[in-house]
């Protein structure tokens, strides 16, 4: 038993000593990402009786609901960044809002209410730079120029020329919102 164990950590040792150290030159050239961010909306909206509009009822509705953002990222193995993206699933808290209703009684007293149902803003598309920064672990951050978004990275999968070929990305808002998570892979 003694002999296996001594065996397996003669194997180890070299592979540990070819750890794989980064920097920013791992990432380089154009990779292919899609990153989400789950969030909870709400919408709502305030209806007047129509026999006295003094009486008023503010109706809600919510959904829980993914925004992804998918594009084409190009590292320069430097640390700048510029890419261009695709943004699909964010609410049109106005238009929701407008899907919804409520009927009144001849008291003026809601007898029921529709909450409507989602309604998203038309996909949209956008260019941006930054900066990023890998440290010899193989983690590092992205800053997206203009206070835009940062994210934090997780270098994988490296090929032998040095150059990262998975990317996991994540990123914590402030004030408690949801955490997005997403991937980025060499073209």
């Amino acid at each position: 038993m003694k002999r296996i164990a001594l065996s397996i950590l003669w194997l180890l040792i070299p592979a540990m000593t070819l750890a794989q150290t980064y920097s920013n030159a791992n990432l380089s050239g154009k990779y292919s990402f899609q990153f989400a961010t789950p969030s909870y909306d709400t919408w709502f909206k305030t209806f007047s009786c129509p026999t006295n509009s003094s009486v008023t009822f503010t109706a809600t509705g919510s959904t829980t609901t993914t925004m992804v953002t998918y594009g084409v990222a190009t590292f320069d193995g430097s640390g700048n960044i510029s890419f261009s993206a695709t943004n699909s699933g964010k609410l049109n808290a106005t238009a929701s809002a407008n899907t919804m209703s409520v009927t009144w009684n001849s008291s003026c007293q809601v007898t029921s209410v529709n909450a409507g149902h989602v309604v998203y803003m038309p996909t949209s598309n956008q260019t941006a730079t930054g900066t990023y920064s890998v440290k010899s672990n193989g983690t590092g951050t992205l800053t997206i120029t203009g206070g835009k978004g940062n994210l934090t990275l997780q270098l994988a999968a490296t090929d032998s020329a040095g150059i990262s070929n998975t990317v996991m990305l994540i990123t914590t808002q402030a004030n408690g919102s949801s955490i997005g998570a997403g991937i980025a892979v060499h073209q």
